[in-house]
């Protein structure tokens, strides 16, 4: 108990209804992509809540990273270990991939979404449509904001942002 760092998480939501909706995917609400994430052991603040966006891609770092190993996976992986333990560090964004064939839903899509604290953007690459929300104001994500000219400055900022992941 002393040495083990146990984590509670999924891969993915499930929408269960939100817009309509169950099962999951193709699109990136949050009833899909935000997932409990608990945290447990050695150096692990009882009770501490993290409010930055992380995704489960910053596991791998982050077992490496408790377990005092180096980390040699991929630049996509950021230990949470900082934001655990820290009251001081915080994080920008967390990013959500997902390619479909057609043959899943009738349509090929490569979707790129990031989120931060307020704002999220899905990008549809092969088309250019795309979903913009403030979480804030809009935390049901029913009042798409992609074309919104009030928006402008806030599409470009995290059009930016998926532009600069590393496309590996």
């Amino acid at each position: 108990r002393e040495r083990t760092l146990v984590v509670f998480t999924s891969d993915h939501g499930d929408w269960l209804g939100d817009h309509g909706l169950i099962l999951k995917g193709p699109m990136p609400y949050e009833g899909l992509i935000r997932v409990g994430l608990i945290c447990r052991g050695p150096g692990v603040p009882s009770g501490k809540v993290v409010a930055y966006p992380v995704s489960t891609l910053d596991l791998s770092a982050t077992f490496a990273d408790f377990a005092g190993i180096p980390f040699n996976g991929t630049d996509h992986s950021r230990s949470l270990r900082p934001l655990i333990t820290s009251d001081v560090a915080s994080r920008d964004c967390a990013y959500s991939e997902w390619d479909l064939n057609a043959s899943r839903c009738g349509v090929a899509l490569k979707l790129r979404t990031v989120r931060t604290k307020r704002h999220k953007l899905t990008l549809e690459l092969n088309s250019g449509a795309g979903e913009l929300y403030d979480l804030v104001e809009d935390p049901n994500e029913m009042d798409n904001r992609f074309d919104d000219p009030a928006m402008r400055s806030v599409r470009a900022e995290l059009t930016d942002m998926i532009r600069a992941r590393p496309d590996d």
